[in-house]
């Protein structure tokens, strides 16, 4: 489906009425010509800049996650915030919230336009507040750029404790560094209250923003992926009662390509999704339409779908980490099984073995385009040699 009409709305809008409130805004806090003719110059820049991000991050596919089919619910967050920040002036500095917010938008975009629009976000009430201390933008632009650096691929492995406190421990010494200790008073609990409840306003909204984004967004495909890759799945005993070689070849591909992926940090049910099913083309003598139609019949997450037809393909498409590891493993699987059918009481140099098929030129010719650096590779190479006790099933 094509979403440029609904991302070129989506960025008119955003853009639009971010100009739009900026200046309704002044004239509400009765800034002066000169002011208003400054904020109006600052969010006409802004606003072009956030309308060409959204549509050039659209048109480079550089949207994380789903974002580049949902643009709605980036441009409802977004007015939230942005009629909400209108109201910081109206109370203390030392209680903003951005980084909830913040962190809101990257995850519902990407980390560079979540970090603009943050930006935007906090310049709105410096401008629109009668303090124009630059102090100001830095202490929550510093606190927002570090939570993003935190949160960048949080999908992986959703373990978000870390950078929650983390980011905390940075709001908080800014806001003290930049709003508390230059006021030359004296120390006392109660001025670092302001900071305090800041932080926690923060987090709440925080929690809140990651559990949205991990029921519907990191989640959202995780029971799909379980009852594909169980093996009473209907299409994999299909494919047992088809061709047991076929099925046990994949079996056991699966088994190692899911400890590859998880050792090197990608999509682990990605990659075992495409191992289960790397044969199906082959055992049930499937054309690539018919490939497609078995995808589609049968519900396989975006993801999980475009690699096992890359993979597929006639000119197969490796160029993703987990379709590299399904590779190599189907590789090395296919090698053991040959041998121990030629003799099943050989003794095999695993680390031998898979080093010989990594430096085969067609090999090493269908990897080019593979995401695996070269540390992966010596990852994976650990990773075959931690799992040779299981190699004796394939006898």
């Amino acid at each position: 489906m094509d979403y440029t009409k609904k991302f070129t709305l989506t960025g008119l809008i955003t853009s639009l009425s971010t100009a739009l409130v900026i200046v309704l805004a002044s004239l509400i806090y009765g800034a002066t010509r000169a002011e208003l003719i400054r904020n109006s110059v600052f969010g006409l820049f802004f606003s072009a800049g956030l309308v060409f991000s959204i549509l050039y991050f659209h048109k480079a596919e550089r949207l994380d996650y789903d974002n580049g089919t949902h643009p709605y619910r980036f441009l409802i967050t977004y007015s939230v915030c942005l009629v909400l920040v209108c109201f910081f002036p109206l109370i203390d500095v030392k209680g903003w919230v951005f980084l909830g917010p913040c962190i809101a938008l990257c995850l519902l975009s990407n980390s560079l336009l979540g970090l603009y629009c943050s930006a935007g976000l906090i310049m709105i009430p410096v401008l629109l507040s009668e303090s124009t201390d630059p102090t100001v933008f830095l202490v929550y632009f510093m606190s927002c750029f570090v939570s993003v650096l935190l949160f960048q691929n949080v999908e992986n492995n959703f373990r978000v404790a870390g950078p929650v406190i983390i980011s905390s421990m940075v709001l908080f010494a800014v806001e003290t560094a930049g709003f508390v200790l230059p006021e030359n008073l004296s120390l006392t609990a109660e001025r670092f209250l302001m900071p305090l409840v800041n932080v926690i306003l923060n987090v709440l909204i925080l929690l809140l923003c990651l559990k949205y984004f991990n029921e519907f967004i990191a989640d959202r495909y995780r029971i799909k992926y379980l009852e594909l890759n169980d093996q009473g799945y209907s299409a994999l005993i299909k494919l047992k009662e088809k061709s047991p070689e076929e099925y046990f070849r994949s079996i056991h591909t699966a088994y190692l390509a899911e400890r590859m992926a998880k050792a090197i940090g990608c999509d682990y049910y990605v990659a075992k999704n495409c191992a289960y099913y790397h044969r199906i083309k082959k055992a049930f003598s499937y054309n690539f339409e018919e490939v497609k139609k078995f995808v589609l019949e049968n519900g396989f997450p975006p993801k999980a779908a475009e690699t096992l037809l890359g993979y597929l393909s006639k000119k197969q498409n490796l160029s993703s980490k987990e379709a590299g590891i399904v590779y190599i493993c189907d590789k090395f699987i296919s090698s053991i099984q040959l041998i121990f059918q030629k003799n099943s009481e050989a003794k095999i140099d695993y680390k031998d073995l898979i080093e010989k098929i990594l430096e085969k030129d067609y090999v090493v010719k269908s990897l080019d385009s593979s995401d695996l650096s070269i540390k992966d590779m010596g990852t994976i190479k650990q990773i075959v040699l931690k799992e040779t006790l299981y190699y004796d099933f394939l006898r």
